[in-house]
C-alpha cells in the first residue's frame, strides 16, 4: 500500500499563549495525521515554552528567533524546519476546522498537477461567526487571484513552497502574492467549505491600521501590487490600487483626500467602479471593502 503523504504545520506565534494553545489543539484534532508541528516565536516578551509543554505527547518543534522578524519570516523559517511533504499554515490567533487537511488532502490528490490548496474561513470572536466564501469549490483560475483574495489556510507541496516563499519584503498581500506564484508552478484546489477559523478579536488587526492609516503611509499596502502589475494587467491592477486606497472609506477622517489620490494613482474609472461597488455592498449590508 503506498504511503500517505506527511504533513507538517507551520504556526507563526507572538505574545498569545491562550491563543497558541487554542491553535495547536486544533492541529492534534485533526482528522488527517500530521506528522509534525512547527512552532515559531517572533522574538515574545511572553514565555510560550509553558504552553508547548502543555502538550508533550505531541511532535512540536519549538523555535524562538533572536529578533523580531515579522510573519513572513517566521513562516519561512518554519518551511525550512519542517519535515512534511507538504506544509499547511497556521497563524496563532486562528484555528482549524478538524477535518481541514482531510478535505484538502483529497482535494490535492484528485486533481491532476494539483500542488496546493486553499479554504474559505468563517470569523469567530466577539459573539459572531459569519461564513465567507465567494466561489464555488474547484481549481483556482489566474483571473480568480486578480479578481481579489478570499483565500486562506494555505496547504502547499513542501518543495514548491521553498521555492516560492513568502517575501519578506512585503508586509500586506505576502499571501497573496505567494498563491500566484504557486500558481505558476501547478494547480491549486480551492475548498469552499469555511474550514478556517479566522478570529475576531480586541488585538491590533490588519482592519484597524487600515481605518487609521494616513495618506503618506499607503505605498507599503501597495507595494504587493505594484510588484505583480504586469502579471495584473492594467485593467486589474488599477481596480486592486483603488480598492486599496478606499478600504474603510466610510470611516475614515479625510475621504476627499483618499478619494483624489485614488484617482490620482488608479484613475477615474476604477476609482468610481470601487466605489459604487461599496455603495451597492452597504446597501446589502455586505462588507466588501
Amino acid at each position: 500500500m503506498e504511503k500517505e503523504p506527511t504533513v507538517s504545520v507551520v504556526i507563526a506565534a507572538y505574545n498569545r499563549p491562550d491563543y497558541l494553545h487554542d491553535a495547536i489543539e486544533s492541529v492534534l484534532r485533526q482528522t488527517y495525521p500530521i506528522e509534525q508541528i512547527v512552532v515559531v516565536d517572533d522574538c515574545s516578551p511572553i514565555d510560550l515554552k509553558p504552553t508547548i509543554e502543555k502538550f508533550p505527547d505531541a511532535n512540536i518543534l519549538y523555535h524562538k528567533k533572536e529578533n523580531n522578524l515579522g510573519v513572513s519570516n517566521s513562516r519561512n523559517l518554519g518551511l525550512k524546519l519542517a519535515t512534511g511533504d507538504y506544509v499547511a499554515i497556521l497563524d496563532d490567533d486562528d484555528v482549524y476546522d478538524e477535518r481541514k487537511i482531510e478535505v484538502q488532502m483529497q482535494a490535492i490528490q484528485s486533481s491532476d498537477n494539483c500542488i496546493a490548496s486553499l479554504t474559505a474561513c468563517s470569523m469567530i470572536g466577539s459573539g459572531t461567526e459569519s461564513a465567507i466564501s465567494y466561489m464555488s469549490s474547484g481549481l483556482i483560475q489566474e483571473d480568480d487571484l486578480r479578481k481579489g483574495n478570499p483565500y486562506v489556510g494555505l496547504l502547499a507541496e513542501r518543495q514548491h513552497f521553498i521555492e516560492e516563499p513568502y517575501d519578506e519584503r512585503l508586509t500586506l498581500g505576502e499571501d497573496w502574492d505567494v498563491y500566484i506564484r504557486l500558481k505558476r508552478r501547478g494547480e491549486i484546489y480551492f475548498c469552499s467549505n469555511p474550514l478556517y477559523f479566522y478570529r475576531k478579536g480586541n488585538h491590533e488587526s490588519l482592519t484597524g491600521k487600515a481605518k487609521k492609516m494616513k495618506l503618506e503611509d499607503v505605498d507599503h499596502r501597495l507595494a504587493v501590487s505594484y510588484k505583480n502589475r504586469d502579471w495584473l494587467g492594467e485593467r486589474y491592477f488599477n481596480i486592486r490600487i483603488a480598492r486599496v486606497m478606499l478600504s474603510y472609506i466610510w470611516v475614515k477622517s479625510n475621504k476627499a483626500g483618499w478619494i483624489a489620490a485614488s484617482i490620482k494613482r488608479a484613475g477615474l474609472r476604477a476609482t468610481l467602479s470601487v466605489l459604487f461597488s461599496g455603495v451597492r455592498s452597504k446597501l446589502f449590508r455586505k462588507k466588501t471593502f
